[in-house]
């Protein structure tokens, strides 16, 4: 499947920022504590948490724009201090529900009851759940012309880990401290460690057009496992030969035109099934949506989101006619779902 840049934008807006914040794989997972100079405190998960530099320590992660309230950008540009916090599966529910949209002076610590902690005179709060938790200094901001969005760099000060999950190399255990990682924006996966490279030398390189086993040698590179002993066939030199009976040809004729005419039958699903999940996904946020007045059938409606009172809310008024965070416009169908709007 090839999609060009056209196509992907005229997706379906929800669609195509969970397609594309997912194609990037698996990132981190974080939280990021601050706390205003009248000590309010403010948490917020991300996971554009990124390696910088280590000599200074230094570390980044992306801000969106600017556009609206940004606590965790005010609070680290007002104070100059914040911290990151590593997500375990032990909080992760937790965690997940700090990108609610919570009025200023409400503290997400309080909301989704997690610890706010402090270490000696560090200004900023750390996270008391988590096991990798650093301690950082604003440093500068980069604006990102293509999209408005700021990378925000910070030297890390301190760091706050047990011992046990540091190994004799300096590599961390990720595994052992219960990280997650995530691909888009809510599907958590768990961390497990797969295999350890040496550096990588010239003077060390694999002869990579050689062959590592010997062809009687049965090795899954997958799961980088010798398997012989779960095959349902024989793989040593002295096990039956398979012989192809006197219909093999036509038999694999048809079995190609099966697994053709299946995988266009399982591509339809996945289309009736992604099709599916996005009208329960639209009128879901709508029914769940404030409304002063009763719908009317076939009349275009528009969605936008209230900052004052966090939530979103119906209406007549068309986005031209203010600025209130748009989120889409909708029209009711006869049978009470409603469709993205195409007026």
């Amino acid at each position: 499947m090839k999609i060009g840049l056209t196509e992907i934008m005229n997706w379906d807006e929800r669609f195509r920022l969970k397609f594309i914040n997912s194609i990037s794989g698996y990132k981190g997972v974080h939280l990021i504590g601050t706390k205003s100079k009248m000590g309010q405190t403010n948490l917020a998960i991300f996971n554009s948490i990124v390696h910088i530099g280590s000599s200074p320590p230094l570390i980044g992660f992306i801000m969106r724009p600017l556009t609206v309230e940004r606590n965790t950008y005010d609070n680290i540009v007002e104070t100059g201090y914040y911290t990151i916090n590593h997500v375990h599966r032990s909080f992760l529910k937790q965690a997940h529900y700090t990108s609610t949209k919570f009025p200023k002076d409400v503290s997400e610590f309080d909301e989704c009851n997690l610890t706010p902690e402090y270490a000696d005179d560090f200004f900023a709060p750390y996270v008391g759940e988590s096991n990798i938790k650093l301690g950082v200094k604003f440093k500068e901001k980069l604006e990102i012309e293509a999209n408005g969005t700021l990378l925000i760099i910070g030297e890390v000060q301190e760091i706050n880990i047990a011992d046990q999950f540091v190994e004799e190399d300096g590599q961390l255990d990720l595994e052992k401290a219960k990280d997650v990682c995530v691909t888009g924006l809510n599907q958590y996966s768990t961390v497990a460690k797969f295999k350890n490279m040496p550096y990588a030398r010239l003077s060390e390189l694999p002869k990579f057009k050689e062959k590592e086993r010997p062809d009687n040698v049965v090795f899954d590179e997958e799961t980088q496992s010798y398997n012989a002993n779960l095959l349902p066939y024989g793989t040593n030199i002295g096990a039956p030969s398979i012989e192809a009976t006197g219909v093999s040809t036509w038999v694999n004729t048809s079995v190609n035109s099966f697994n053709h005419t299946f995988k266009n039958k399982i591509d339809l699903i996945k289309e009736d099934y992604q099709a599916l999940i996005n009208e329960y996904e639209i009128n879901d946020l709508l029914y769940k949506a404030s409304m002063s007045f009763e719908p009317i059938i076939g009349k275009e409606y528009h969605l936008y989101f209230s900052e004052k009172k966090g939530q979103n809310f119906l209406s007549l008024i068309p986005p031209t006619s203010w600025k209130m965070e748009h989120i889409g416009s909708f029209i009711l169908d006869n049978d009470k779902t409603w469709k993205r709007s195409t007026l």
